[in-house]
């Protein structure tokens, strides 16, 4: 067991999530970085499940803490690997590192502190978080409040269950294949309504500057530029998807899709993606760079580079396949 003697500034229970439920309104939820969270487990010789919106099992749930972690104390002897965000985590005051396979004692203090770098990091424990599963995932569905813990962050004085495993994992240290920095590009595919805006704030888009808010969590990450104006709407758009610039007969929103409110601030749809949207979306995070997405903090200056289809696929195959070989390499 587990015991949250501080719990951060939101600590959840996370694994890859419970996708093919968006038709009933329920969004995938899971660990917003994948790479990091699938790796984290890896180290720990715990199954990692897929990457997000991919059918499978769910993998092992770990704690996904953002901008400041957790201290915890652990009452049995037993593996961890923290990930991610770039942390300077110790145990019992001891600096240790990140991206390695620990072993600690039982009466051991973990304490996380503050990112350096990034902004989400990764708690993988021998055996996995063991919280009830709701639709098949551990995962916390933050925003609806139902999955992981209570369906909340972490609290002072909660005590977490950690499920039994058998198998002991080998002492590993892996590089992550995602790059955490200051600066940021996040390559988009255009759409799907790309064409509701005017060619002037199309070029804006991709060659200016966006910072994003202290408006971000894990349904959508607000980011502020220059307004962008969009062309006249039809009559039967307006009479039935609403009198607002942006306004559309609501539609599908993917994951990473940039919603842009009246012309006005972009929002990036993340992890807790709503199932429909009534704005247009100018453009769509790639999957390969949704990880990406959850490491940007407040403040930080992002660009956006179009791509096509081609090029995303070759991403995210690339991504896919590094992930792939570190865990062929356990």
């Amino acid at each position: 067991m587990i015991d949250v003697l501080e719990p951060g500034l939101q600590t959840t229970v996370q694994d890859s999530g419970r996708p093919g439920h968006l038709a009933q309104g329920i969004a995938p939820a899971g660990a917003f970085d994948s790479v990091s969270y699938r790796l984290g487990n890896v180290l720990v010789a715990n199954p990692c499940g897929p990457a997000p919106l991919m059918l499978g099992s769910p993998g092992a749930a770990t704690l996904e803490f953002v901008l400041m972690g957790p201290r915890l104390q652990f009452r049995h002897n037993t593996h961890i690997a923290i990930t991610g965000a770039e942390f300077a985590p110790t145990v019992n005051g001891d600096p240790v590192p990140m991206w390695q396979t620990l072993s600690v004692s039982a009466g051991s203090v973990l304490a996380i502190g503050g990112a350096r770098r990034g902004a989400r990091g990764y708690l993988a424990v021998r055996g996995g978080i063991d919280v009830e599963p709701w639709l098949g995932s551990r995962a916390t569905y933050v925003s609806a409040g139902i999955g992981g813990y209570h369906g909340r962050a972490l609290r002072q004085g909660d005590v977490l269950q950690i499920a039994e495993s058998q198998e002991l994992p080998q002492s590993m240290t892996i590089t992550s294949p995602l790059q955490i920095s200051d600066t940021h590009v996040l390559r988009v595919m255009a759409g799907p309504q790309e064409e509701m805006f005017t060619a002037t704030s199309v070029d804006a888009f991709y060659n200016c500057d966006w910072q994003m808010t202290a408006s971000a969590d894990r349904m959508g990450c607000r980011f502020r530029g220059p307004e962008l104006e969009l062309h006249p709407r039809a009559d039967h758009v307006i009479r039935d998807g609403g009198s607002g610039a942006a306004d559309i007969i609501a539609d599908v929103s993917p994951l990473g899709a940039i919603q842009v409110p009246s012309g006005l601030e972009l929002i990036a749809l993340g992890i807790e993606v709503p199932s429909i949207g009534g704005y247009a979306k100018i453009a769509t995070v790639i999957s390969a760079d949704i990880a990406v997405l959850a490491q940007i903090r407040p403040w930080q200056v992002v660009r956006f580079r179009r791509v096509d289809v081609q090029e995303a696929d070759t991403a995210f195959a690339r991504q896919e396949e590094a992930v792939r070989a570190i865990r062929m390499a356990d």
